[in-house]
C-alpha cells in the first residue's frame, strides 16, 4: 500500500457518520464486488495451543512466543500496548490470537488451492519447529476437549476484556465460545450486489449441513459431551442478537440496503479512539449510537469495526466468510475451501445449492442446528434429510470445480471418502475409535488430533 493510500484509507475511517450515511456504508460494501477473473479465496484456521507435559493451555506469554517465531524479523510484528497480538509472515498469511489463546493462521488470499495447500504446509511446519522447541503441542477439533471453562486461559487484548462481560449476559456459553471454540473458515468474493445475494443467503442456509460434514468436537472437559460437534452447540447460546443465521430468506429480499438495515439494527460492543476500547456504546443499536446517543461522535472506522462482531453463520465485510465449520485435520481445511469454492464460483452451480438448500423459518432453523449439533450427518429435522444433503453438495461441487478449476476437484477427496462413501463426519471416527480400540482413553484422542 502507497502512502498516499495509506493516507486516504485513514481520512475514510476518520470520517464523522450519522443516520444519512448508510449510501456510505452501501457504497462500502459495493466496492468489495470483484471481477470474475480476480476472485480468490482464503483460509483461517484456529487451533488450540497446549504445554506438552501438563496439557494446560498456553498462557499469555507462551502464546507471544509462538507468534514470535512466525516473523522474520521484528517489523513483522504487531503489538497492542505490551502484548504481541500478530506476526505477519513474508510470503503466505499472518498468525493471531483469539480470546482464549487459541493460535489463528489467515493465509493470503489466492486464485487457485495449490497456492493455498503450500500455504497450510509452510504454517505447519513453522508451527511444529516451535512446538517442538517450547515443549507445546497444538490440536486441531471444534472444541477443546480438555480444560475446563476455569482453566482456560485469557489473552490480555483489549477488545477482548469489553467482548467477555458484554458477552456473558448475553448468552451462558458465550465464554465457551470465546475460549474453547475452533473453527475453520473461508473466505470468498463477490462480483455483484446479485451475485452477492445469492452466496450470502446460500451459505447462511447451508450452515447446518456443512457443520454436519465438518463435526469434529464430541468432547468436552477429557470425556464424551454428547454432541458430535460441542462448538456448534455453544453457538446456539451465544448471543441471538449477532449469532445464528442471518435474517434473509431468499437471494430476492437481500440487498446491500437490506443489509446496512439489518446491522444497523444490530447492538454495539465497542468503539474504539485512540487505541482506547469505550464502554459507552456497549449494547446500543449502531442506529442509535448514529443518532448521537452520546458524546462520542461516530466515524466510519465504527461501521467497520461493527462489522466484525456480527457472528452470522455467513458474515459481510467486503468479501464473505464462511464460518459453520469445525476445525479437522489439515486436508479438512483445503477439502472447506474446495467445497465452497465449487459450491459458489460456478453461477449454475450457485444456482443448483440454492435450489437444494434448506428453506426454513427461525424456528425450524434453529432446530435443525441443535440437532446437527447433536447427530451430525445423521440428523434429519423438517424433511432434511442432512446425510442425503450433505452427499448432494459434495457432488454438486465437484461438478462446479471441474467446470472453473478441474485440478482443484482433488481436495474434495477426502469428502467423498467419508460422507459420500463411508456416511460419516470426523466426529463419528473420532467416537469409533473411542468406543473400540482407543478404549476411552484421552491420550489416543490427542495422537489423533494433534498437527504439531
Amino acid at each position: 500500500m502507497s502512502s498516499t493510500t495509506s493516507e486516504n484509507a485513514v481520512k475514510v475511517f476518520d470520517q464523522p457518520i450519522s443516520r444519512d450515511s448508510a449510501l456510505s456504508f452501501v457504497d462500502y460494501l459495493r466496492r468489495g464486488a470483484k471481477l470474475e477473473a480476480e476472485r480468490m479465496c482464503g483460509v483461517e484456521v484456529e487451533l488450540f495451543g497446549y504445554t506438552a507435559d501438563r496439557l494446560a493451555r498456553l498462557d499469555g506469554e507462551q502464546v507471544q512466543s509462538v507468534l514470535t517465531s512466525f516473523a522474520s524479523s521484528d517489523d513483522d510484528l504487531r503489538f497492542e500496548e505490551a502484548s504481541l497480538v500478530e506476526a505477519v509472515m513474508e510470503q503466505n498469511g499472518r498468525v493471531s490470537v483469539e480470546p482464549g489463546g487459541q493460535i489463528e493462521f489467515s493465509n493470503k488470499p489466492r486464485h487457485n488451492l495449490a497456492e493455498a495447500e503450500r500455504d497450510v504446509e509452510s504454517y505447519l511446519a513453522l508451527l511444529r519447529e516451535t512446538a517442538e522447541e517450547h515443549g507445546f503441542l497444538f490440536l486441531a477439533t471444534g472444541f477443546d476437549p480438555l480444560c475446563t471453562i476455569e482453566e482456560q486461559q485469557w489473552f490480555p487484548k483489549k477488545r477482548y476484556r469489553v467482548m467477555r462481560p458484554f458477552l456473558a449476559k448475553r448468552g451462558p456459553l458465550a465464554w465457551d465460545m470465546m475460549s474453547r471454540t475452533c473453527a475453520v473458515q473461508v473466505n470468498l468474493d463477490y462480483t455483484s450486489e446479485a451475485d452477492l445475494a445469492k452466496k450470502f443467503v446460500l451459505g447462511n442456509h447451508l450452515a447446518p449441513i456443512i457443520t454436519a460434514i465438518f463435526a469434529c468436537s464430541p468432547f468436552k472437559d477429557g470425556e464424551l459431551s454428547g454432541y458430535k460437534s460441542t462448538r456448534a452447540a455453544v453457538w446456539l447460546n451465544t448471543d441471538p442478537d449477532r449469532a445464528g443465521p442471518a435474517p434473509f430468506a431468499s437471494p430476492e429480499k437481500f440487498t446491500f440496503d437490506s443489509f446496512v438495515a439489518y446491522a444497523l439494527d444490530v447492538p454495539m460492543i465497542f468503539a474504539r479512539r485512540d487505541g482506547c476500547y469505550l464502554e459507552v456504546p456497549v449494547g446500543t443499536k449502531f442506529k442509535s449510537f448514529l443518532d448521537g446517543m452520546s458524546d462520542i461522535q461516530p466515524v466510519f472506522e465504527d461501521w467497520i469495526d461493527h462489522l466484525t462482531v456480527i457472528f452470522t453463520d455467513a458474515r459481510l465485510k467486503q468479501y464473505i466468510e464462511l464460518r459453520s465449520a469445525d476445525c479437522g485435520s489439515p486436508r479438512m481445511w483445503l477439502a472447506a475451501q474446495a467445497l465452497w469454492k465449487g459450491l459458489m464460483y460456478d453461477a449454475a452451480t450457485l444456482d443448483e445449492a440454492l435450489r437444494l438448500a434448506p428453506e426454513l423459518d427461525s424456528r425450524q432453523a434453529a432446530e435443525l442446528r441443535a440437532c446437527v449439533a447433536r447427530e451430525g450427518l445423521a440428523a434429519r429435522f423438517a424433511g432434511v434429510d442432512v446425510l442425503g444433503l450433505a452427499k448432494e453438495l459434495i457432488k454438486l461441487a465437484a461438478l462446479g470445480l471441474q467446470r472453473i478449476a478441474p485440478d482443484e476437484g482433488k481436495y474434495l477427496d477426502i469428502l467423498r471418502e467419508q460422507v459420500v462413501e463411508d456416511e460419516v463426519c470426523p466426529a463419528d471416527v473420532l467416537l469409533r475409535n473411542w468406543h473400540g480400540s482407543w478404549h476411552g482413553r484421552m491420550d489416543h484422542v490427542i495422537q489423533y488430533l494433534r498437527v504439531a
